[in-house]
């Protein structure tokens, strides 16, 4: 007796430390499972952030798709079209974060000034394009919602300026795709508060529809895009459940502070270590552009779960360690007394397992043996908690577990067969005389239900999931007409909560008028179990009502029994606004078409019969063509046969036919004869859905009169032609002429210059009277007559570019054999002669070079002003494929009216100083000879500048038929 007392004594000992290992062994598992739970928690705060931004970038994204189509769907987009589709879509409330919605268009610099009278026009006078600036091509932004205050400093911004913005929208003009830009400061920003901006750009091509790869440069109009300050927009889009994580976001692949886009508010406390936390990095694309997202994990993320169970797990163990300590010595007793077979049913379908204090099972039921496979003998072998949990922890079977109190547990049982399967277990103690002798276990396996129930609440998961992501309002009814479901995009569009719309009450957001027609359609489908659609008006958040489309269809269970309505309403609002206006925009095309001066038509390809006619149409054929006649009835006989071969090749081909010039003949009613008349004609095929050509639109502009003025042109051309062949034979002639007389006339005029020479001499010595003063003015006159010769010859030379061989020259060596020439006449004027030849050298004849040097120059110095010390400047530069020549004086001056008649032939203009007035006329045929021009600009007291642009490669002369010096000797012979 004292032996099995003693005996009781060491298994309860034994019991409290092997309860206390456990407890010890327990907490490390629970401090184990807690980390990874607050890793998988980590993870699915990681997937719900990214998740959350995708989704909303992806709404602006379909905002930016949605004003691209505004601008597809018409040529023309006024200011307030564009205000009042933006406020339809209330941006701001809906989707806040982003800065407005906004458009830049493209222009030239040729446009802009028309561009900026435009905006000016419509109440914006201050509007100017900058930053200023010459460019070869511009952007501007014209429209930008809200236009508030802080968004007025965009407007009119060209961004296409902007290094960082135009990488972002030259790959949205080039790929017709959205494009993000890299970290950049909006112009939006003040000087407070200044945040990181980001934009995104979607291409907007003339037409409305992607010109394809290689005409998307030349097709782009502008583009629609949307600015952000990234704390707004990362700030309203993470919401606050994540404030015990630190979120930074980066732009681009690295994270680099720099580059920093957003911070949160959540703050790491410098006590806590990098180790200790939990700590991620994630990216996410879109647009073109990818962002860097670092997580990690702050201290109040730990400690989100209050207590932790590990701390009460080691509390409570020690405590029922002590407690097992007294309890194992009643319970042995209790088990070894109790009669197991009377106490337990073999009829039950659970398991049924009675077990000892130790954990051995001393009997199993039929059903626990075909649960899990395991004989009596087998199952007294070993712990029953070893066998079905293959030697890992005793979890809820450990014997230390055992309590006065029944309880209940799942767990996970391994048959004899290695089969894994989920059970549902219950224990409750057995007495015998007042004392625990073991206790039972009930298992029932529960593996169909955990299957049905994991089914039913992923099911549900991820219709919740789907119902609130989706872009639509959802909403789902009983069998009796009560609502019991709403999505999040109808509690945002009606601004209220759930319980507002359970039941009945989601009938107060319908307008007052729509409310019996929209109850009405609902019985009627509910009365026949059939699908239901109806539009009616709904209040939106603001009080405004909007027109919205509702579609149900109905539920049914498994029995096939009716269990309510699921069903999606759509804002149509703006659908119904669009329609409008693509029905006036399509009225409006009908009547251009009508009253357009040219030929268009639409006919059917199957039976060639008329669908569109126009009145210029109709007028043509004298009203023959009209809607529902066949068109080759219209047609003279002999083009029928050709109208028909063109539209079969077009339905062949699926190709257009454009005709230029194409005669077309019309029977003259009064006359009887055949009037032609010329058109440029285009064909356009008009396919149906499967591809097939089933109309062909005709468009024809008739060009009889720029045909017949062409011809009349030409006649013109003709003629004048010959006329000019005439003008150039009778031009040598002259020249010729001049030539051989100025050569003629010089022997006489020597002769006659000797013989002066020689009257003078037979008078020399005598007394001078009126005979000397007469030789003398012969003397005069003969010598200017031959100069005027000397003159007339240069003339001709210059006119058929005799003795020109270009070659290189440079200038300050002609300049300075000038000077020698002309030096006496500089050092009497005093004259101050400065050069600046930034281009040394010019490929010229040497005459004529010279010669242009010796008139300008001369002149300068013959026409100075006696009342200020004279100066001539001499200059070359290069600009525009031309030498540039100017020669500057401080002289007289020439008056504006004279300017024109400067290089005429025998003009002078002052008489003070002696000349022929033909030395300018020359430079200028040398000059315009050779491919270049001469300009003058003179003020008179003030000076004359002479430009003279010389053709870097001058132009060969063609050879002239002229006489030479030997033919005329000759012929004088």
């Amino acid at each position: 007796m004292i032996f099995s007392r003693l005996k009781d004594y060491y298994l309860a000992l034994g019991s409290f430390m092997l309860v206390l290992g456990i407890t010890i062994y327990a907490y490390y598992v629970s401090k184990a499972n807690d980390q990874t739970e607050d890793a998988q928690e980590f993870k699915i705060k990681q997937v719900q952030i990214k998740a959350t931004l995708e989704r909303r970038m992806g709404y602006y994204l379909q905002i930016l798709k949605g004003v691209n189509g505004l601008f597809a769907a018409t040529d023309t987009v006024t200011r307030e079209d564009f205000q009042s589709y933006l406020k339809s879509l209330n941006i701001l409330e809906s989707y806040p974060g982003v800065q407005g919605i906004g458009f830049t268009v493209m222009v030239t610099p040729e446009e802009l000034p028309k561009l900026e009278e435009r905006i000016r026009a419509e109440g914006y006078p201050n509007f100017k394009v900058h930053p200023a600036g010459q460019r070869t091509e511009y952007s501007a932004i014209i429209f930008l919602e809200p236009l508030s205050r802080q968004n007025l400093r965009a407007f009119g911004f060209d961004m296409f300026n902007d290094p960082t913005r135009r990488e972002a929208m030259e790959a949205a003009r080039d790929s017709n795709l959205p494009a993000m830009t890299a970290k950049v400061k909006l112009v939006q920003e003040g000087q407070k508060n200044v945040q990181p901006g980001l934009l995104i750009y979607l291409p907007v091509y003339y037409g409305g529809v992607d010109p394809g790869e290689g005409n998307r440069r030349s097709m782009l109009k502008g583009f629609v895009y949307a600015p952000f300050r990234a704390g707004d927009l990362f700030s309203k889009t993470i919401d606050s459940s994540h404030d015990d994580i630190s979120i930074s976001i980066y732009d681009g692949k690295e994270i680099k502070e720099e580059a920093l886009l957003y911070r949160n508010a959540a703050k790491v406390e410098v006590s806590e270590s990098s180790d200790s936390l939990l700590l991620a990095t994630d990216m996410i694309r879109f647009a073109g552009r990818t962002w860097t997202i670092r997580y990690k994990a702050t201290r109040a993320f730990a400690e989100a779960s209050g207590i932790d169970q590990h701390d009460l797990i080691l509390l409570g163990g020690c405590i029922i360690s002590l407690l097992i300590f007294f309890v194992v010595w009643s319970l042995q007793r209790y088990l070894r007394s109790n009669q197991l077979t009377e106490l337990i049913t073999k009829n039950t379908t659970a398991g049924l397992f009675m077990l000892d204090d130790r954990g051995y099972c001393t009997f199993q039921n039929p059903s626990a043996e075909r649960l899990l496979g395991y004989s009596l003998d087998e199952l007294k072998r070993r712990p029953l908690y070893e066998l079905v949990h293959k030697g890992q922890e005793p979890g809820n079977l450990a014997p230390e577990l055992v309590s006065q109190k029944a309880f209940t547990f799942e767990d996970s049982f391994v048959c004899h067969d290695g089969n894994l399967i989920p059970v549902a277990c219950s224990t409750r103690f057995v007495k015998q005389g007042g004392e625990v002798v073991g206790h039972i276990l009930e298992v029932r396996d529960v593996t169909e239900e955990k299957k049905a129930q994991q089914a039913l609440l992923e099911s549900e998961a991820r219709f919740r999931n789907m119902a609130d992501s989706a872009p639509v309002m959802i909403w789902i009814t009983d069998e009796k007409d009560n609502c019991t479901y709403v999505n999040r995009q109808w509690l945002k569009f009606t601004g209220s909560n759930l319980d507002e719309n359970m039941g009945l009450g989601w009938l107060k957001f319908v307008h007052p008028d729509d409310t019996q027609t929209m109850t009405q359609a609902y019985k009627q489908a509910l009365s026949e179990k059939s699908e239901l659609k109806v539009e009616y008006r709904l209040r939106r958040r603001d009080g405004d009502y909007r027109g919205v489309v509702t579609m149900g269809i109905p539920r049914f269970n498994a029995e096939d029994e009716f269990l309510g309505y699921i069903g999606s309403s759509i804002d149509i609002s703006d659908r119904i606004k669009m329609e409008q206006k693509l029905k006036q925009s399509a009225d409006t095309l009908q009547r251009i078409f009508m009253q357009v001066p040219a030929i268009v038509g639409l006919v059917r390809t199957k039976d060639l019969r008329y669908t569109l006619v126009n009145s210029y149409l109709s007028s043509l054929y004298e009203g023959k063509a009209q809607v529902g006649v066949i068109a080759t009835e219209t047609f003279p006989e002999s083009q029928r046969e050709q109208f028909k071969n063109v539209i079969q090749h077009i339905v062949d081909t699926g190709e257009p036919f454009i005709g230029q010039e194409v005669p077309v003949s019309f029977d003259d009613s009064e006359e009887g004869q055949k009037n032609i008349r010329f058109f440029n004609i285009v064909y356009e095929p008009i396919k149906n859905s499967g591809g097939e050509v089933e109309f062909v639109l005709t468009f024809a502009v008739e060009v009889t009169e720029q045909v017949k003025s062409r011809e009349q042109l030409s006649t013109i051309n003709e003629q004048l032609n010959d006329k000019n062949q005439e003008l150039i034979r009778i031009n040598n002639d002259l020249d010729n002429f001049v030539y051989t007389a100025s050569h003629d006339l010089r022997s006489p005029l020597a002769n006659l210059e000797g013989l002066t020479t020689a009257l003078l001499e037979t008078v020399e010595g005598k007394e001078e009277g009126e005979e000397h003063m007469l030789l003398h003015m012969v003397v005069s006159s003969i010598a200017k007559l031959k100069g005027t010769i000397h003159d007339l010859t240069e003339i001709t030379k210059v006119q058929k570019d005799l003795d020109s061989q270009a070659e290189v020259l440079s200038f300050a060596e002609v300049l300075a054999g000038v000077e020698e020439d002309i030096a006496g006449m500089i050092q009497e004027a005093g004259v101050q002669l400065n050069t600046s030849f930034q281009v040394k050298t010019l490929r010229y004849a040497r005459k004529n070079l010279r010669s242009i040097l010796y008139n300008l120059v001369s002149n300068a110095v013959k026409y100075r002003d006696p009342s200020r010390k004279p100066q001539v400047t001499l200059t070359t530069t290069r600009q525009d494929g031309f030498v540039v020549l100017t020669v500057q004086d401080n002289g007289l001056g020439i008056r504006e009216d004279q300017q024109e008649k400067l290089f005429t032939m025998f003009r002078r203009f002052h008489s003070h100083v002696e000349g022929t007035g033909i030395g300018l006329y020359i430079v200028k045929r040398i000059i315009e000879n050779n491919g270049g021009r001469i300009e003058v600009n003179s003020e008179p007291g003030r000076g004359t500048t002479f430009t003279v642009y010389f053709r870097e490669n001058p132009l060969v002369p063609a050879p002239v038929d002229v006489a030479s010096k030997e033919e005329i000797e000759e012929t004088k012979g």
